[in-house]
């Protein structure tokens, strides 16, 4: 049977997206994600439970970093 090659890249990015916008989007996957391991945590048993527990403090690392990306990109006026 014939089994075409997988796409090397399924997902483009508009070369027009501005950098703050990239920094919002990657921001929603995040929380997207961040929810998403929360909910199926839900439904493991205890030691898959601690897996997705890390992964989830990972996301909420990255997510950390990307807001404070994006608050250095428009810092507050004093």
């Amino acid at each position: 049977m014939f089994k075409p090659d997988p796409p090397s890249n399924c997902y483009t990015v508009n070369q027009d997206l501005s950098f703050e916008d990239a920094l919002l989007y990657t921001a929603h996957l995040l929380n997207s994600a961040s929810a998403t391991a929360l909910d199926c945590r839900e439904h493991l048993q205890d030691h898959d439970r601690a897996k997705i527990q890390a992964v989830w403090h990972l996301l909420e690392i990255a997510k950390a970093m990307v807001d404070r990306s994006l608050e250095c990109l428009h810092p507050p006026t004093a």
